[in-house]
């Protein structure tokens, strides 16, 4: 098989998708103090996850169609970013846009308890983003069909926690995850058309 721009663009694509998960993953590992912790961190991460989405972007839209391999050789990677580098970058916009509000809550008996976050969110994030690239690349309406059932699941727990910020971490997670997810369809469209 000879190494096309495309297929280079590809594993470089599914390796800064793997990088990039890593690196993020690595925050919670205690480590000294250095320059890149925190929103500048996130923001390079971002910056350089967006850059190759982009450039795989770029050389998929401007090469000619590819054989069978090299679009499932696309497709692939475009799951392993939807998967991979989707629940990263869903991670990193919602620690950016973290509430200011404590999730502490008055109980009935007056006791503050520590409310949970939606529970199940990295699994629920990552079938919905799997559902979402397939739904666009096989059946578009499928996408409603997804946030529907998304959203009804999540009712209960969104209309409980009204005051902790719950529903906007909700909404702000489901869009990022949603436009990452669709911009991996796109370019598996683009690689494949």
């Amino acid at each position: 098989m000879i190494m096309t721009p495309l297929l280079l663009g590809l594993l470089g694509w599914t390796a800064v998708s793997i990088v990039a998960g890593l690196i993020w993953r690595q925050r919670a590992q205690p480590r000294p103090p250095h320059l890149l912790t925190g929103p500048p961190r996130a923001v390079i991460i971002l910056a350089v996850i967006g850059l190759a989405q982009l450039g795989v972007a770029i050389v998929a839209s401007a090469t000619p169609p590819a054989g069978p391999v090299i679009n499932w050789l696309g497709v692939g990677a475009a799951a392993v970013s939807t998967v991979i580098t989707g629940g990263t970058v869903t991670t990193i916009v919602l620690s950016l846009a973290r509430a200011t509000a404590p999730t502490l809550q008055v109980g009935p008996s007056g006791a503050r308890i520590q409310r949970e976050m939606l529970r199940g969110g990295a699994w629920i994030g990552v079938l919905e983003r799997i559902g979402i690239m397939a739904s666009l690349l096989t059946w578009p309406e499928g996408v409603a069909l997804i946030l529907a059932i998304k959203g009804l699941a999540r009712y209960p727990e969104l209309k409980a926690g009204a005051t902790s910020g719950t529903a906007e971490r909700f909404i702000i997670g489901t869009l990022v995850s949603f436009g990452w997810a669709a911009g991996c369809a796109g370019i598996s469209w683009l690689i494949i058309t």
